[in-house]
């Protein structure tokens, strides 16, 4: 037996080379109303064609047909590239319409089909006839955003996903937890989609030296032509473009754990006018690469979004980029006295091993480092930090 199990209902699916076998148990069914159920079998867009092969008191099996090429998601995205996962999840949306549908799809990645480039469902149940029966928006959403997670992340278990099991802690995957709606999940994955298309262009126009080089000087070409236009057409192809570059380069290297190439990627843009989602990158590389405890590092991290206070992002920042006066200031300003302990025993260390520092200005701000120290280590109740012991 493979038993699976969506939101709700656990049942037995085997796939076969042509066939998948469905097998419902007598709970699952109602045997004197199943002709209704007839015609729910018959092949429509996105649906297999299925027939009844047993119906007794005790079981209802069903067979699917599908076509010999035709494989599972669940099989099929362990084959696929980070990117083909996303386009894929892209296309999941066509089981949308079935929210509200008399029909209704048993959402598992082993009942779904990809046939080359078309999706399809096999096991439906129809109204409380045959499971599974009409489902309400946040079940359907539930499975949605957990059958989307799968894809991504074809390693974790679909069935804890739908329970909300699972801490994912890459902006796509947190955002997508986050959602409200199956539309706002979809408009996610498009915006992702069109970024990694964006990083895959670049990359080949690198690989192709002849063509980079036309490239380059054609928008010399265009930029001189831009400026020509004004200041402001000027400004974005100078500016922003570059920016989001860079961005993108950073996200990517987020997406990678590569959190140093995420510092170095941002290091000359002015953190205040990044956007939220490339500020949380920033921070979050910058309290991996922090001399803090495990510990220290989980709970910042479980506690911190794309929806946090941007001063709380902004202060990471600082610290990632060894701005501690301005991390200092900004945590003064939050009242957040971890924060202030944090910064003063971060301005502690580097005044320590500045060696170029006249000797009586260092040893002043070592002794007033020292006492703030101890001050927001008494307020904290004698609470210390990782860097002061490094």
């Amino acid at each position: 037996m493979s038993e699976v199990k969506d939101i709700s209902e656990k049942i037995d699916i085997q796939v076969q080379k042509d066939k998948v076998l469905v097998t419902l148990q007598a709970n699952q069914y109602r045997l004197a109303e199943l002709d209704q159920f007839q015609a729910v079998l018959q092949k429509r867009d996105a649906l297999l064609a299925g027939e009844l092969l047993e119906a007794t008191e005790e079981k209802l099996v069903l067979s699917y047909d599908k076509d010999n090429y035709a494989v599972s998601i669940e099989e099929a995205v362990r084959k696929m590239s980070s990117f083909n996962r996303l386009l894929l999840a892209q296309k999941i949306r066509f089981i949308e319409p079935f929210i509200h549908s008399t029909i209704q799809p048993f959402i598992h990645p082993r009942n779904i089909f990809l046939f080359g480039e078309e999706l399809s469902i096999a096991h439906r149940g129809f109204m409380n006839l045959v499971v599974p029966h009409v489902t309400n928006e946040e079940d359907f959403l539930k499975q949605y955003r957990a059958l989307i997670l799968f894809i991504l992340h074809p390693k974790l278990d679909y069935e804890r996903l739908i329970e909300g099991a699972g801490t994912l802690q890459d902006p796509l995957s947190k955002n997508i937890q986050a959602a409200l709606s199956p539309e706002e999940i979809d408009q996610m994955i498009s915006e992702q989609v069109v970024i990694q298309k964006m990083k895959q262009e670049k990359q080949n126009q690198l690989v192709n030296k002849n063509s980079y080089t036309l490239f380059k000087w054609g928008s010399l070409v265009l930029l001189v032509a831009t400026l020509i236009l004004g200041f402001f057409v000027g400004n974005y192809a100078l500016k922003e473009v570059p920016t989001q570059e860079r961005i993108i380069t950073a996200e990517a290297n987020y997406i990678a754990n590569d959190y140093s190439g995420v510092l170095s990627t941002l290091k000359e843009d002015t953190p205040e006018n990044l956007p939220k989602s490339a500020q949380y990158v920033y921070a979050v590389s910058s309290i991996q690469l922090d001399n803090l405890s495990n510990e220290q590092k989980e709970m910042i991290l479980n506690n911190i979004s794309q929806k946090s206070n941007e001063n709380t992002l902004l202060y990471w920042i600082y610290i990632g980029k060894g701005a501690f006066e301005k991390a200092l200031d900004i945590a003064q300003n939050v009242g957040d006295n971890q924060f202030i302990l944090h910064a003063y025993t971060k301005l502690y260390d580097a005044t320590k091993l500045d060696t170029k520092m006249n000797g009586e200005k260092k040893q002043e701000l070592l002794t007033k480092y020292e006492e703030a120290i101890a001050k927001y280590m008494k307020l904290l109740g004698g609470a210390t930090d990782d860097s002061e012991n490094e």
